[in-house]
């Protein structure tokens, strides 16, 4: 989103990602980083960064790096349809156009072999509300609509190291939400939530 630059450059030197990665490690915490390149992102892997935003422009060699390391990917790539590009400068356009197609052919690759791949919306870019818009896109780059289902609910919670939710299980936290209709066959009516139940209470629905 910067004016200058090519899309991709790398805008943290290494040992920046390494201060970084250290910091919220030894605190325990989880590090996610906004990464289009592939320079960037193989900077990032090394550095121990746990989960790449978008990762964009990854390379073949790049994508086996991020399953030799178990990186997470969160592709974010209902952007490249969600995302009104028509108003912005010129520059970001050019990126966009550049950037887009080149992203929903290396998250097809990182499905094809089995990446890591937890759901994100890269919101407010795409606003909350609109979150299952992105489960259409991971089917559309070649997931199943179980795959998708299992990465906005079991490889997000594995993503963010929390045990209690993302499962229909005895003893988790109850969140559950109903559409009408089957989201394993089409996933499309995951953008129509008729009951929300959070932690056993419901919000909505009856």
């Amino acid at each position: 989103m910067s004016h200058s630059g090519p899309p991709g450059a790398q805008q943290y030197s290494d040992e920046e990602l390494a201060a970084i990665v250290d910091e919220a490690h030894r605190a325990g915490i989880r590090v996610a980083a906004h990464a289009h390149g592939d320079d960037a992102i193989r900077a990032c892997i090394r550095a121990g960064v746990d989960c790449i935003e978008h990762g964009s422009l990854a390379s073949d060699d790049t994508i086996q790096m991020m399953i030799d390391h178990g990186t997470f990917l969160v592709a974010t790539s209902y952007l490249s349809e969600g995302l009104d590009v028509s108003k912005a400068d010129p520059e970001k356009q050019a990126k966009a156009a550049e950037l887009f197609p080149r992203a929903r052919e290396t998250l097809r690759k990182a499905i094809e072999r089995v990446v890591k791949i937890a759901c994100g919306t890269d919101a407010p870019a795409i606003p909350h509300g609109d979150n299952a818009k992105e489960l259409w896109a991971l089917v559309d780059r070649g997931m199943t609509p179980m795959q998708a289902l299992q990465a906005a609910t079991i490889t997000s919670a594995a993503l963010i190291n929390v045990d209690d939710r993302g499962r229909l299980e005895a003893g988790l936290l109850a969140d559950i939400i109903a559409v009408p209709g089957d989201p394993s066959k089409d996933i499309t009516v995951t953008q129509d939530v008729r009951f929300v139940m959070e932690d056993g209470e419901i919000y909505k629905g009856v």
